[in-house]
């Protein structure tokens, strides 16, 4: 069966005067959508000619509010941060302008002292904090362990956490002065076990990178007759050991001035990175950690967030979404795929989305890149 084209429509929902627009478009020279889990998803435009700027300066000002639709699925829903105007003699002017969700407002938005701490859940925490940005308990897909408590990290009926906890005290677990919005809710998420990310339909996600599941999309980049069925344009493959520890200790309480005699310790050791003759120890001193299971819980945190570019690939395909050779499947973050290639090393198995961009331009036509890690690498 042919490949159905891919359709994009853009949605301009209102200018930057607040004035409701309801206009759609798909006409222009260049577009860019990337949805990623650890930045705020963005779209970037340009488009026009010499009549332009006149009927387009309200509409794609900043602060005009616009939706991206692909195969008439929206994939941002965000404001225009930045627009840029280029002109010259012999190509006149064209509009360049970049739309963001509001999570990069949290980015920068210093976050507010007074939110409670004691008492109440993840949940409840992160809504506080993004209260002020207009955000709401429906914009946001909470998994279900963020009902345990903040501090604690205890279950109200009683359970425990999934994760062991650092001990923190109330003081500790409040707002720091200069603190944004993103980063105490990251700073909090992180310790339980979580972290945010935009959804593609405008709400936050709340949970952990999910790489167990089965994948969703699968890719060949085989030689000879065996390269058929290949649907990747490019599979850049990345091993990158510059920051994997071979030995990786946590120290807690006790030692004092000899911390290698503290009576809480755990040695993470690799060795992958070990064997390939790297000499990398790490010394991590904690002395808010007092038992076993947190020291042991920080250094596989800490072991993992070094790791993720241990075995990585950047893959590149023609289209925005994945052809799987009946029906086009839309591209998302916090899936997986399937990888063979017997040029970047043969059946390599699962590996899980983190990043997704997808272009469209007049000269190369529709083409998309995934940013994926190999399952197990990217442990919160």
């Amino acid at each position: 069966m042919p490949r159905r084209p891919d359709k994009v429509r853009v949605e301009i929902i209102q200018d930057s005067d607040g004035q409701t627009i309801g206009l759609s478009f798909d006409r222009f020279t260049s577009l860019s959508v990337v949805n990623d889990i650890t930045a705020p998803s963005e779209a970037s435009f340009e488009l026009g000619d010499d009549g332009t700027w006149k009927g387009l300066e309200r509409m794609v000002s900043p602060g005009a509010q616009f939706r991206v639709f692909i195969n008439d699925r929206v994939y941002i829903t965000g404001r225009v941060e930045m627009t840029d105007v280029p002109a010259d003699a012999s190509s006149g002017a064209v509009v360049r302008f970049v739309v963001r969700t509001k999570m990069s407002d949290a980015a920068y938005a210093a976050a507010d002292h007074n939110v409670k701490v004691k008492g109440v859940s993840v949940r409840d925490f992160v809504l506080k904090l993004y209260e002020p940005l207009g955000y709401k308990a429906a914009d946001f897909i909470f998994d279900p362990g963020t009902a345990r408590d903040l501090i604690t990290g205890k279950i109200s009926q009683g359970g425990q956490p999934q994760v062991p906890l650092d001990p923190l005290k109330e003081e500790q677990a409040k707002v720091q002065p200069g603190e944004s919005i993103k980063e105490c809710a990251d700073r909090h998420l992180r310790r339980h076990g979580f972290m945010h990310w935009d959804s593609p339909d405008g709400r936050i996600v709340v949970g952990a990178p999910w790489d167990a599941q089965d994948p969703t999309y699968f890719f060949r980049m085989m030689r000879g007759k065996n390269g058929r069925e290949n649907n990747l344009l490019s599979a850049s493959r990345i091993r990158d050991y510059s920051q994997s520890p071979s030995i990786l200790g946590v120290f807690g309480v006790g030692g004092k001035s000899d911390f290698t005699k503290a009576k809480v310790q755990f040695h993470a050791i690799d060795a992958d990175v070990i064997n390939r003759g790297f000499y990398r120890p790490v010394v991590i001193v904690a002395e808010g950690i007092k038992t076993q299971k947190h020291a042991e819980h920080a250094a596989r945190r800490e072991q993992s967030a070094r790791n993720r570019r241990k075995d990585a690939f950047d893959l590149e395909f023609d289209g925005l979404s994945w052809w799987d050779g009946y029906r086009n499947i839309g591209l998302n973050t916090d899936t997986t795929c399937d990888i063979r290639s017997d040029v970047a090393g043969g059946p390599l198995g699962t590996y899980y989305v983190h990043r997704v961009e997808r272009r469209r331009d007049t000269s190369s036509g529709d083409m998309s890149r995934l940013t994926v890690v190999r399952k197990g690498l990217w442990v919160l």
